[in-house]
């Protein structure tokens, strides 16, 4: 879609009635928050306010087709002055998209009180018959927006992502890994490429069989998950290990998280699109590979202060399989374009993702 039909379309007569029929749903569902709204003014300003009405209410939308997101901001009118709140709405396409993430809430909310600075926004309004569940709000910037140093982000991610498995170690199945694979590589439609791909997995499917890598995984584990507190930290050599953290993170969205699969999956997530990016511009994966170092290096801070005896790679005695996870991501993409004739295997950027799930598979992204 061209620019000049994302800005028409964004003023017809459809888009203008869904904007006033959000808004009257938002405007009706802060009504109801009244409370919630008085104990967020008075922890902000230290006074409570007797009267608030709602003045106007914006919103940001993101997300899918099945799971729209909005970044919400209520403007009130209240007796001690006007006064706004940051809020995240979520409208599930379906009851069970629904009924899932509610549950998942309910699993994850725990985790996160394994180690210091790592949040999962509270639930503060649900409701079945819009399907809608409210998260309080965050005032922060996301992975991408921090200028915190390169470094320590991705630090502060690893840990993130440690905290959500926890130390806890099991086998887990392979086959509905390797069902995927075989799935994936016969819709392409090319038995040469697809016993090629196949061979330079057959090490990461030994290496899955031999781990102790099972846990709760996050399942959406990508950038624009993770929101920061803050761009302030400690300065010079305490900026790598700051225990107790002194900066919040905040991960969002838990509608994907699934027990029993392999902890490497979620670091192939949220390395596969930066890494993808990375390679059509430079034709390498260098930065990547520093990035992933300064992400273990995280984790592996947060295993030992949650009473680890091990760190990450002591789990997989035949080689970590974050390299498996993103030549999955990689083959998902090129399967899903392929099959759905967006586009052809021999086009030039569905041939530069294959070069790079092969370059993968062979040089490894973690020794």
């Amino acid at each position: 879609m061209s620019l000049l039909n994302e800005k028409t379309e964004s003023f017809s007569p459809d888009s203008v009635r869904k904007k006033q029929k959000l808004r009257i749903i938002l405007t009706t569902i802060g009504e109801s928050l009244d409370s919630y709204f008085k104990s967020q003014i008075f922890e902000t300003t230290g006074e409570l306010p007797s009267l608030i009405s709602i003045k106007e209410v914006n919103s940001i939308e993101k997300g899918t087709s099945k799971s729209k997101v909005h970044f919400v901001t209520y403007y009130l009118n209240t007796d001690i002055g006007e006064q706004s709140i940051n809020l995240v709405v979520k409208f599930s396409a379906d009851d069970v998209r629904y009924n899932k993430e509610i549950k998942n809430y309910d699993i994850i909310s725990k985790t996160t009180e394994r180690f210091p600075g790592i949040y999962i926004p509270e639930i503060i309004y649900k409701s079945h018959s819009n399907r809608c569940i409210i998260y309080e709000g965050i005032t922060g910037k996301s992975f991408r927006e921090t200028s915190l140093d390169k470094n320590f982000k991705h630090q502060l991610a690893g840990q993130t992502l440690s905290t959500i498995h926890g130390v806890e170690t099991n086998k887990f199945a392979t086959e509905p890994y390797k069902k995927l694979v075989l799935y994936l590589l016969s819709t392409l439609n090319d038995t040469s490429l697809e016993s090629e791909i196949l061979d330079l997995m057959l090490p990461s499917f030994l290496s899955l069989e031999e781990s102790l890598g099972s846990t709760l995984i996050h399942g959406d584990f990508h950038q624009g998950n993770l929101l920061f507190s803050s761009d302030v930290t400690s300065a010079g050599s305490e900026i790598t290990e700051e225990f107790p953290p002194k900066i919040k993170v905040y991960i969002i969205d838990p509608e994907f998280i699934m027990p029993g699969r392999d902890r490497a999956e979620d670091i192939g997530t949220f390395f596969a699109k930066p890494l993808i990016k990375e390679f059509q511009k430079y034709k390498n994966f260098d930065e990547t590979k520093k990035d992933i170092i300064a992400f273990l290096k995280g984790y592996n801070f947060a295993l030992s202060k949650m009473g680890s005896d091990f760190v990450l790679q002591d789990l997989y005695s035949k080689g970590l399989t974050v390299d498996f996870h993103v030549a999955s991501y990689i083959l998902y993409d090129i399967s899903e374009k392929v099959e759905n004739k967006k586009k052809q295997l021999e086009d030039e950027d569905v041939q530069i993702k294959v070069k790079l799930l092969k370059q993968i598979l062979s040089d490894k992204l973690v020794e």
